[in-house]
């Protein structure tokens, strides 16, 4: 291993500079908003910003002075990893998991509020980039998915001295996090993620469909509902018929989208802008959560690192591993957390329970799906909540 710095070369900024000047962007209809994706208005305005106000080096700077960087090969793979340890040798080794499309970035408020805020825990914090995202290595071949993406995650946990530790997961760092819990619970020994009812309820299906199908373990769960989970169900529902193309098309055809986005700073601005405004908790108005210098760096992270086709390219590669990922329980005591503006946690609880050994649920009032930026004091409160309560049931879980 090794230490790591960001250094982004002058020649591919002054590429990505010549590259935003030239930005083409496509018509808009009267009225239309966000409904068909990006709007045109709200590119322009940040595509300007971009070019005259945005500052690469001095977000370079700040990276690389926010953040204590790594780099480890493990498994054929180059892997970029942020490595805070504490002082406190009792402290607990925490692995933090980002999804799509972030990357470490997305931990840049929750890391310092779990270590220096006025909370009696102490955490050993390690936070990678997924392999094929940001600064870590594109897999070279194909069959690099989320089960190989685990182990090599848990190689790591073991090569930093961490023979136990916790998972925090959001995204696809959900599903990771389940993998790391089914297949190296000798390791990983507390989950906290968001509610997903993975892997086993996989696809948005109605209740009908529910009730008709006798699925296995249909005949374990409560049919009654309550409003909540029958409004949940219809949300998922919306979900699938107005936002998941963007799931189908890098599940089944990556290398085609990815031509377009990596070679257009606008084209993949529009692409990454949508989803943190679709899915957080900003109610309409995406800066009121984010600012434009946390959207650019990610867009930045990705364009630099030419990584936008390798990160889309594991929807392709877990979709093959979809009936491994169908088999086990994941008996590791995992919390769930639900917020309320991420719709992908609007399944029933009854469903989440069929997967995780869920022993703290908690649902907030405030909230999407990318709580490490959103609701940071929440989520770290919430976290360290968790393991005095896994603590109280348990005084020796912690063996690290």
């Amino acid at each position: 291993m090794g230490t790591f710095e960001i250094n982004v070369s002058s020649e591919d900024q002054s590429d990505l500079r010549e590259r935003i000047s030239r930005t083409r962007l496509p018509d808009q209809q009267e009225g239309v908003g966000w409904d068909q994706g990006t709007p045109s208005a709200y590119l322009e305005e940040l595509i300007e910003y971009w070019r005259s106000s945005y500052s690469w080096p001095k977000q370079q700077e700040w990276l690389n002075t926010h953040f204590k960087h790594f780099r480890q090969h493990l498994n054929r793979q180059q892997l970029h990893y942020v490595h805070h340890a504490s002082p406190d040798a009792d402290a607990i080794p925490l692995l933090l998991v980002h999804g799509w499309p972030s990357s470490f970035l997305d931990f840049h408020k929750l890391i310092p509020r779990l270590e220096h805020g006025s909370r009696r825990r102490r955490y050993h914090i390690v936070a990678p980039s997924l392999p094929g995202y940001g600064f870590s290595a594109k897999p070279a071949q194909p069959g690099f998915g989320v089960i190989q993406i685990a182990s090599t995650l848990n190689d790591l946990m073991v090569a930093l001295g961490y023979r136990h530790y916790v998972v925090y997961g959001g995204d696809w760092g959900t599903l990771i996090a389940f993998v790391l819990g089914t297949r190296h619970p000798q390791n990983c020994r507390v989950i906290y993620t968001l509610a997903r009812a993975v892997p086993r309820l996989h696809r948005p299906w109605h209740v009908a469909q529910l009730l008709n199908h006798r699925l296995p373990w249909l005949n374990k769960m409560p049919i009654t509902m309550t409003h909540s989970e029958l409004k949940g169900l219809d949300d998922y529902r919306h979900l699938e018929k107005h936002e998941f193309g963007y799931r189908h098309i890098q599940g089944t055809k990556p290398q085609t989208l990815g031509c377009a986005l990596n070679y257009s700073p606008a084209g993949l601005a529009a692409w990454i802008v949508e989803k943190y405004k679709t899915w957080s908790d900003c109610h309409g108005n995406i800066e009121s959560r984010f600012t434009k210098d946390e959207l650019l760096t990610q867009i930045c992270i990705y364009w630099f690192t030419g990584t936008i086709t390798s990160s889309m390219r594991l929807y392709y590669e877990s979709g093959q591993q979809w009936a491994s990922l169908m088999q086990g329980y994941c008996k590791v005591p995992t919390a769930i957390a639900k917020f309320p503006a991420d719709h992908f946690s609007s399944l029933p609880r009854a469903w989440i329970e069929q997967a995780w050994n869920v022993k703290h649920f908690k649902e907030f009032d405030s909230g999407g799906h990318f709580p490490a930026l959103e609701e940071p004091d929440l989520l770290a409160e919430d976290i360290d909540r968790f393991f005095d309560q896994i603590e109280s049931l348990d005084p020796k879980w912690q063996r690290f």
